[in-house]
């Protein structure tokens, strides 16, 4: 086992990719990342599975799509996906390697069974509170005060996070979830370069708005940008994969970096993203930032991926062959991927292509917009290319018939169950 590689995977949680310098963004957001996608493998166009954390991360580990909603908050259903679902900590374990993770967000914790697979689950996330805003709104308020929580800033764990590694069996999969990047923007005052006190009271107060913010927000842009807490929070995440390379480099891990979801800022009528609001399937939800540094790969990928794909890529990268239904994104180049989610009671489908977006189920007319047109998705044009649409439908018609028979095949499994303990 002493040539296998380990593996870091982090995830920054509500990071889009357009506010991330390497993907061209304006200001110097990410000057660590930047660095690892010149020097690695970047990917122009990484999708996520669903909206919001609970379908993106189960993509990412189990290399395949939930079936259940994005707004069910009751953790036996998600660990019944989990049941049907190997991950790539249980693959992993099984070839020898220490699995690790941290992290505090609520909606990857063991309550909804992230942990599996995992023997070390360092679980720093709360109980979950019932899906209302009143409820998410007062546990901010707390957990603001405390510093706990989605407050809680990286330093305060940091130090434990590197004990954790080093007291663990080499090679290693050390998976942390950070929620640096998530509302509450509140960045450490020393990286408060675009932000002061107001402003971050300004851009977390919009977050429990609704759409009721694109108005008040568009009052407010004359003198407050909401979007600056937001970056300098970016920033400061930032510094902890620049911290995390330098203290590991003895170990020479493999670094895969992403966003889980993206974040909106009035595009679309919303600020923030669910729970409590419509999932919403537009760029800046479903357009992320995805690196794998210091492995054997380098350039920039400019097809697009889907974050299912890294289960399968790990197994790629450490030279294993892979159990995961999706495939490795260093194999072949996709046409497309699919980001789709439950909400509500409604299947809700993107169709993400290179230049192309086609959606369904979002609004009652169905969506196709030309992004490199129209990179921020204003004018539907789904009656202007008819041939392309009705391709579109059958891709869509092909995955919901999957879906509906692997539904089948476990409602004929559990009967069998059933009658089997009969």
């Amino acid at each position: 086992m002493a040539d296998r590689r380990n593996i870091v995977l982090i995830t920054l949680d509500s990071l889009r990719a357009d506010h991330c310098s390497f993907m061209g963004y304006h200001r110097k957001t990410t000057p660590t990342m930047d660095k690892m996608a010149r020097k690695g493998l970047y990917f122009e166009i990484a999708v996520p599975s669903g909206i919001a954390t609970n379908p993106s991360m189960f993509g990412v580990h189990t290399g395949n799509y939930a079936l259940t909603s994005a707004e069910d908050y009751n953790g036996r259903h998600w660990r019944q996906e989990f049941k049907y679902n190997t991950t790539i900590a249980e693959v992993l374990s099984k070839k020898g390697y220490s699995t690790l993770a941290i992290n505090s967000n609520v909606a990857a914790s063991t309550y909804f069974g992230f942990n599996k697979g995992f023997k070390y689950f360092l679980d720093l996330a709360p109980e979950p509170l019932p899906n209302k805003k009143i409820f998410r709104f007062f546990r901010y308020i707390k957990e603001i005060y405390n510093g706990t929580g989605v407050s809680r800033p990286w330093e305060d764990y940091y130090d434990e996070l590197l004990k954790y590694v080093s007291s663990a069996r080499k090679p290693y999969f050390l998976w942390v979830l950070l929620m640096d990047t998530h509302i509450p923007y509140i960045p450490p005052r020393r990286y408060r370069n675009y932000c002061n006190f107001i402003s971050v009271c300004y851009s977390n107060w919009l977050a429990f708005q609704g759409p009721l913010w694109t108005f008040i927000e568009k009052l407010g842009r004359v003198v407050i940008d909401a979007r600056n807490a937001y970056d300098d929070c970016i920033r400061y995440a930032d510094e902890f994969i620049k911290r995390l390379w330098e203290d590991l480099k003895d170990d020479d891990p493999i670094f895969i970096i992403h966003g889980d979801h993206g974040e909106g800022f009035g595009e679309h009528g919303f600020y923030g993203h669910p729970p409590g609001y419509p999932v919403i399937l537009y760029e800046e939800f479903t357009h992320v930032p995805l690196i794998i540094y210091n492995a054997d790969v380098k350039g920039k990928v400019d097809y697009p991926v889907s974050l299912r794909q890294i289960p399968a890529t790990i197994m790629d990268l450490i030279g294993e062959k892979s159990e995961f239904p999706s495939k490795s994104i260093l194999r072949e180049e996709n046409d497309y991927v699919i980001c789709k989610v439950f909400d509500r009671g409604r299947r809700k489908i993107a169709v993400r292509l290179k230049n192309w977006k086609f959606i369904t189920g979002q609004k009652k007319e169905n969506e196709l917009y030309n992004l490199k047109k129209d990179p921020y998705e204003q004018e539907n044009v789904i009656d202007e290319h008819p041939d392309l649409v009705k391709e579109l439908r059958k891709i869509i018609q092909k995955h919901i018939k999957q879906e509906l028979e692997i539904k089948k095949i476990r409602g004929v499994t559990r009967v069998i169950r059933l009658l089997g303990n009969d």
